[in-house]
């Protein structure tokens, strides 16, 4: 027997691969997040795609934000498993 249910991808239920959702509406799509990058400054300001060292961190403690219905916090607080990441 075959169980075609539990094949389904836990990064396409949630629509981002981090395991995130909003703990208030129960979206994973649109959750933004304040996270250090790397930038490049230039003539006109600034360039993320120029730096020489394009990552980006974020912690269990970083801003978070559902963009979706508005709910705001950190990032712990969006994990799937209710407990810090």
């Amino acid at each position: 027997m075959t169980d075609d249910i539990a094949s389904e991808d836990p990064a396409e239920e949630l629509g981002n691969q981090f395991g995130l959702r909003c703990p208030e509406c129960g979206k994973g799509d649109e959750i933004d997040i304040a996270a250090t990058v790397w930038v490049r400054l230039c003539p006109d300001g600034t360039d993320i795609f120029a730096a020489q060292d394009g990552d980006h961190e974020w912690e269990d403690a970083s801003a978070a934000k559902c963009c979706s219905c508005g709910h705001d916090g950190v990032v712990s607080e969006f994990s799937t498993k209710g407990e810090p990441r």
